[in-house]
């Protein structure tokens, strides 16, 4: 039974992080009810684990250099997507920066060596630090000792708050997670981590006010930066013709609409033909599955270094986000002087912003045609909103050391008040 539900936090541990999980209309759905009654039965804690106090600064040493960081994270594949290369910047700046070891934990079935050396592609200077796999009972037992631990999914938030050994407990959380799922068993499972006690490192301000106002915990915005060696401007202009508009399309992932977007892609096509190339990337797939051959060319996962190039010979960036998190996307096609067309989203209005930086649609494929048909028709006219995008996206979101440091002060120094298991809800503390 433990290596069933390995096997599924592997799963999801690789939809989080951008990893495609399979092919075909089925997606990510399928399978629900079973996955979920494995993770009801054989995820979860008690009363007892919910009331105890998780944060312990009086076991954290007094030199920094002599602290260690324990890290919780899903089994990953390729260190340059999604939550991983997030995780892996954090830790690496810690250690550079700050001398804290870093030591991650894979919650699940892993390869040990492969994994530090993914580590290691990512950020060189992690090689010096150890990779332990999470995979029994005795592995999770064994955990070593740290001064701070940081979970980093839902899944491994339960891992966490059973941990004894440690000083504080942070909470790197991405995305809401909860959101990932139907509004049913899952849900509420993943739901219930935001209430264990843990500081935040919030991606965006949209989850910090969601996480304080209403789960009652502590948290710092880690600000979405680019590495701008990667993404910047073209230094000549895209051919006139065709117009060619990216795609980011994952299949298997509910949030990122992909239902919605092929059917206004067809209707691009159908407008434009010729005249307009669409290029998707992001997860292996084939177009003829979705009934979209001859509309979309797929070019799957790119090697990081690549999407800079492809996103800068591209006039118009589609993206699609349901969930409270607007993803890198939108940051990397706005510095890279693509005009980015989304949906509409209030929970990413503090950066997306309709007519000033991106054009911004209702969710429905009708609205997308004729959003993308403006981008397409009214490119050049549109050109002070491209170039204002870039411009702003290297002034404020170019600096990954600035945004890492202010969430490394927040470790270092977290504010007063040790957050209360179970922060906004009674029911916790009131057995």
């Amino acid at each position: 039974m433990v290596s069933r539900i390995r096997r599924f936090i592997v799963r999801k541990g690789r939809e989080w992080l951008g990893v495609p999980i399979g092919s075909g209309p089925v997606g990510v759905w399928s399978g629900y009810s079973a996955d979920a009654i494995q993770l009801a039965r054989h995820v979860g804690c008690n009363y007892w684990a919910l009331r105890q106090p998780q944060q312990h600064p009086e076991r954290i040493a007094a030199e920094v250099a002599a602290r260690t960081c324990n890290w919780y994270i899903p089994p990953f594949e390729n260190p340059f997507y999604g939550g991983i290369m997030t995780i892996l910047r954090l830790a690496n700046h810690l250690l550079a920066k700050h001398g804290i070891h870093q030591r991650f934990l894979i919650c699940g079935a892993a390869d040990r060596r492969a994994a530090h050396a993914l580590a290691q592609k990512a950020f060189p200077q992690l090689s010096q630090a150890e990779v332990l796999v999470l995979d029994s009972s005795e592995a999770i037992e064994a955990i070593p000792p740290s001064d701070y631990s940081i979970a980093t999914l839902w899944t491994t938030a339960y891992v966490l708050l059973g941990v004894q050994n440690t000083g504080n407990k942070y909470y790197m959380i991405q995305d809401f997670e909860p959101a990932f799922y139907p509004a049913g068993s899952t849900y509420a499972q993943a739901e219930l981590t935001y209430r264990f006690g843990f500081y935040g490192i919030a991606n965006t301000q949209s989850i910090k006010e969601i996480y304080e106002r209403e789960y009652g915990g502590q948290a710092v915005v880690l600000r979405p930066c680019i590495d701008t060696k990667v993404f910047h401007p073209a230094a000549n202009e895209r051919p006139s013709s065709p117009k060619r508009l990216f795609y980011y399309a994952r299949p298997g992932t509910p949030r990122n609409a992909f239902e919605l977007a092929a059917a206004a892609l067809r209707l691009v096509k159908e407008r434009y033909a010729d005249a307009v190339d669409i290029v998707c990337a992001g997860a292996g797939w084939d177009p003829k599955e979705f009934g979209l051959e001859g509309v979309v060319r797929n070019v799957g996962l790119l090697p990081y270094a690549d999407t800079g190039d492809l996103y800068r010979s591209c006039h118009v960036g589609l993206v699609m986000m349901m969930t409270k998190h607007p993803s890198y996307l939108p940051f990397e096609l706005m510095a890279s002087g693509s005009i980015v067309v989304s949906n509409y989203n209030e929970a990413n209005t503090w950066f997306l912003k309709d007519g000033e930086n991106c054009l911004l649609s209702p969710p429905t494929a009708s609205c997308l045609l004729d959003t993308v048909s403006y981008a397409i028709d009214q490119y050049e006219a549109l050109e002070p909103m491209r170039k204002r995008a870039a411009e702003d996206i290297l002034k404020y979101f170019g600096s990954w050391n600035t945004s890492l440091e202010q969430v490394t002060q927040f470790v270092l120094k977290p504010p007063a008040g040790i957050p209360h298991p179970g922060s906004g809800s009674r029911f916790i503390s009131s057995r």
